[in-house]
C-alpha cells in the first residue's frame, strides 16, 4: 500500500519537525495521498526558510521532489489519468488539480529572489526591490519626529506624471524614489525628476532619488546636473542563515537633497559600514517572512479544496460508468 507514515517523515525530515506532521494529522493515519504530502511539505518548507535559510530549504526540497513520485506512483499516474480524461489540463489547473507529474513536485520559490551577475546578486523582480526597501525605511515615519518632520511612507503612489516607486512626504516635503533592480539608466533619472514635478506635489519641497544596482560615470554626471542622489545596493547573505542583510552605497552628494542625506548621514555615523557600504537593515524572504500559522490555514484549506474537487471527480467517474453498463445491459424487464 503506498503512504507515509510518521516514522517515514522523521527518517526523512528530521524528527525535530514532528509537529509540522502532527498537523497533517500524520501521528493518527498515514498519509496515503500525495496531494496531502504535498501541502504538508510545503508548510515545512515555510518553517525551514524562515528559520533557516537556504541550505534547510533546499534539503528538504529535494528530498521531497525525489521521495514523492516513488511513494505514490501508482496513485498518481491515476490521478493524472482521472484528471486528464475527465477534465482536461485547462481546466484542472483553474481548480488547482494536478494534471501531471511536475504538479505533484514542489518548485524552488526560495533561489529565484536574485538573479547571479557579475556585480552581485540582483533581484529579479522590481516588486521585491521594492517591498523590502519601503519596510526598511519606514523609520522614516518617526525618526525626525521629535524635530516636527514626521513623515508618512507609501509605494506605488499614483501621480499626474506616473505611479512613484516609494514617496516619502509630509505637509511641507516630499522624497521621491526611483527603484532600478540593475543598471540606471540615463532615462531612469529623468523619470524620477519628471514624477517629482506632479501637480500633487506642487507647494512641496522636493528631493529626488534613484536606488539601482550600479551607476555609469555618465548616469552620475547627469544625475548631479539634475539634483538626483543616487544610491546603490548590493546583498549580504549566508545560506545558513533566514536574514539578509541590504547594504547601501552613497554614488553622489547632492547638497539639495539635504533630508534624504542626513537620513544616510546617520546611516554611516550609527550604523554598521562595511567597505563604504552602509547596512540599511536585514531582511527574510519575501515569499517566506510572513505567519506560518496563517500560511498552515491556507494549505489546509487547499488541501479542503483538492479533497472536495477529488471527490467530486471520482463520483462523476463512477456514475458515468454506472450509465454505461445500464446501457450496455438493455433495460431491465419487470
Amino acid at each position: 500500500m503506498e503512504q507515509l507514515t510518521i516514522f517515514d517523515f522523521e527518517k526523512l525530515y528530521g524528527k525535530e519537525h514532528i509537529p509540522i506532521a502532527k498537523a497533517f494529522w500524520l501521528d493518527e493515519q498515514p498519509i496515503t495521498q500525495p496531494f496531502r504530502y504535498k501541502k504538508m511539505i510545503e508548510v515545512l518548507l515555510y518553517h525551514h526558510a524562515g528559520k533557516y535559510g537556504q541550505n534547510a530549504y533546499l534539503e528538504a526540497l529535494r528530498t521531497y521532489n525525489n521521495d514523492v513520485y516513488e511513494r505514490f506512483k501508482e496513485t498518481i499516474h491515476l490521478l493524472v489519468f482521472m484528471t486528464k480524461e475527465s477534465l482536461g489540463a485547462i481546466q484542472a489547473f483553474s481548480i488547482g488539480l494536478p494534471f501531471s507529474l511536475e504538479g505533484f513536485c514542489i518548485k524552488d520559490e526560495y533561489t529565484t529572489l536574485f538573479k547571479d551577475t557579475e556585480f552581485g546578486k540582483v533581484f529579479r523582480y522590481e516588486r521585491d526591490l521594492e517591498k523590502i526597501l519601503t519596510e526598511l525605511i519606514s523609520d522614516f515615519a518617526w525618526c525626525y519626529s521629535l524635530e516636527g518632520e514626521s513623515f508618512e511612507v507609501k509605494n506605488q503612489a499614483k501621480m499626474t506624471n506616473g505611479t512613484i516607486d516609494i514617496l516619502i512626504s509630509n505637509e511641507n516635503s516630499a522624497i521621491v524614489f526611483e527603484l532600478k533592480k540593475g543598471t540606471a539608466k540615463r532615462a531612469d533619472v529623468f523619470q524620477v525628476l519628471d514624477y517629482s514635478k506632479s501637480q500633487e506635489l506642487k507647494g512641496k519641497r522636493i528631493e529626488r532619488v534613484l536606488v539601482a544596482k550600479r551607476f555609469e560615470d555618465d548616469v552620475l554626471g547627469l544625475a548631479n546636473d539634475l539634483s538626483v542622489s543616487c544610491i546603490s545596493y548590493s546583498i549580504g547573505y549566508n545560506y545558513s542563515d533566514p536574514y539578509f542583510l541590504f547594504l547601501v552605497s552613497r554614488e553622489n552628494h547632492v547638497e539639495d537633497n539635504e533630508i534624504f542625506s542626513r537620513y544616510i548621514d546617520d546611516g554611516y555615523e550609527w550604523g554598521d559600514v562595511f567597505d563604504d557600504q552602509v547596512v540599511l537593515g536585514e531582511f527574510i524572504h519575501p515569499y517566506f517572512n510572513g505567519s506560518l500559522k496563517d500560511f498552515y490555514i491556507s494549505k489546509i484549506d487547499e488541501l479542503e479544496r483538492e479533497i472536495t474537487a477529488i471527490n467530486t471527480l471520482t463520483n462523476k467517474i463512477l456514475v458515468s460508468a454506472e450509465g454505461g453498463n445500464s446501457c450496455a445491459n438493455g433495460p431491465s424487464e419487470n
